[in-house]
C-alpha cells in the first residue's frame, strides 16, 4: 500500500515500549526510517529475524536493531548497538513501520464521473468507482469497495463487500467475488481456458459456459490470470494467497489457505485441500489432486495425485526424501562412472590372470 512520508522520530526506549520489549544498550539513541539490515545507517532500524541472520550485522551500520528474544548471548558481540528483544521480530518491526510510515488515508471519491458504469450497476454505499474504470450491465458491488482506474468489470459480476480491484484488472462476465479480497494490478478473471479440439486439420475453440468464484478473504498477486470453467466453477477458497504471475486453469478448485507463490501453473480441473503450498515456478498436470497440507518444492513437475501431509521435490515430483536421494546419486554419476571403469579394467586384468592360470594349469596336466 502506498504510504505517506515519515511522521516522526522514535527513540529506542519509546520503540521498547510500544513493543512490550526488552532493551539491551542506549535507551536515547533515535531512528526516523526503516531500512534492511545491509542498507541500514545509524538514524534506521532494522531487525534480524533469527540468531543466524546475526552474521548479516557484520557490515551494519545500524544502531537499533528488533532481534528475537532468545538471543541475548549474540548480543555480546554488538556492545555499541541497541537491541530490543520481542518474541517476532518482523512482526514487531512491521508494527513500528506503520507509525512511522501510516498508510494515506482512503479518498472519498465516490463514483467518479469519468467513470463508465451501467444503469443497471448497482454499487453498495462508501465504495470508490475511479475514473476510466468501467462497470457492466446489472453487476452489483458491495460496500466499501474500492474499484481503481483502468478497472473493467463485465456484465453479472458479483462483488461482496471490501473488494480492491487494483489498476487494469479485468473481470469477465458474470464472476462472483466474496467479501475482503485484494486482486492487484493487471490480473485477468475469467478468460475462457485453454481448450480446443482437432477438426480437419484445425483447432477449433471449444466454449467455456461456466464461471470463476473467488471466495472470502482471498488475495491475488499481479499479472496473474484464472480461467473460467467450461461448465460450473473455477473456485478460489476461502483465504488462499496468490502470488504474481500465476496461471490457473479451467474448472481448477483450489482449496481453503493455500500459498501459491509466483509462476506457478496448473492446468485443467487441477484440485487442491486445505493448506496446500506450491513454490516458486512448480507445473501441475490436468486433473490432478494435492491432498491437505502437501508442499511442492520449487520447479517441481507433478503428473501424478500427491498424498496430503508431505513434501515433493522434483521432476516428475516425488517425495523429498527419495528425490534428495536420487539428486545425490546424480551428482555422484562422474565418480561412480570412474568407479565403474575402474573395476572393468581389474576385471579384465582378472580374467586374464585366470586365463594364464588355466592354461599353465592345462600344460602341467599334460
Amino acid at each position: 500500500m502506498t504510504t505517506n512520508i515519515l511522521q516522526k522520530a522514535l527513540s529506542a526506549a519509546e520503540i521498547a515500549e510500544i513493543l512490550d520489549g526488552t532493551l539491551h544498550g542506549d535507551p536515547r539513541r533515535e531512528i526516523d526510517d526503516v531500512q534492511t539490515v545491509e542498507r541500514a545507517t545509524e538514524r534506521h532500524l532494522t531487525f534480524v529475524g533469527n540468531q543466524k541472520n546475526f552474521s548479516r550485522l557484520k557490515n551494519s551500520q545500524a544502531r537499533v536493531i528488533i532481534a528475537p528474544q532468545n538471543a541475548t548471548a549474540e548480543l555480546r558481540e554488538h556492545p555499541d548497538t541497541t537491541f530490543i528483544l520481542v518474541p517476532e521480530p518482523e512482526t514487531a518491526f512491521l508494527s513500528i513501520v506503520g507509525i512511522l510510515k501510516p498508510p494515506r488515508p482512503r479518498a472519498a471519491i465516490g463514483i467518479s464521473d469519468r467513470a463508465i458504469v451501467h444503469e443497471s450497476a448497482k454499487i453498495g454505499p462508501n465504495t470508490n468507482v475511479h475514473p476510466l474504470a468501467v462497470i457492466g450491465r446489472d453487476v452489483v458491488i458491495g460496500h466499501s469497495c474500492e474499484i481503481h482506474a483502468g478497472v473493467v468489470i463485465g456484465d453479472g459480476c458479483l462483488l461482496g463487500d471490501n473488494v480492491v480491484l487494483h489498476p487494469t484488472t479485468v473481470l469477465y462476465n458474470d464472476v462472483r467475488i466474496g467479501n475482503h479480497v485484494i486482486i492487484h494490478a493487471g490480473c485477468v478473471i475469467g478468460a475462457d481456458g485453454f481448450g480446443y479440439r482437432l477438426v480437419n486439420g484445425g483447432h477449433q475453440r471449444l466454449p467455456h459456459y461456466g464461471t470463476v468464484v473467488i471466495c472470502d478473504d482471498v488475495e491475488i498477486g499481479a499479472c496473474t490470470t484464472i480461467d473460467r470453467a467450461k461448465i460450473g466453477e473455477t473456485v478460489i477458497g476461502t483465504g488462499t494467497r496468490i502470488d504474481n504471475q500465476v496461471m490457473i486453469g479451467h474448472n481448477c478448485h483450489i482449496g481453503r489457505h493455500n500459498l501459491l507463490v509466483s509462476q506457478v501453473g496448473f492446468a485443467g480441473s487441477v484440485t487442491t485441500g486445505d493448506y496446500v503450498v506450491c513454490a516458486g515456478q512448480v507445473g501441475v498436470a490436468d486433473h490432478v489432486h494435492l491432498g491437505d497440507g502437501a508442499v511442492i518444492g520449487a520447479k517441481a513437475g507433478v503428473h501424478r495425485d500427491m498424498p496430503g501431509g508431505q513434501t515433493y521435490l522434483g521432476a516428475p515430483a516425488g517425495p523429498a526424501a527419495e528425490t534428495t536421494r536420487q539428486l545425490m546419486a546424480l551428482r555422484r554419476l562422474p565418480e561412480i562412472r570412474d568407479t565403474v571403469r575402474q573395476l572393468e579394467k581389474e576385471i579384465e586384468k582378472l580374467h586374464s590372470r585366470l586365463a594364464v592360470h588355466e592354461q599353465s594349469g592345462e600344460s602341467t596336466a599334460a
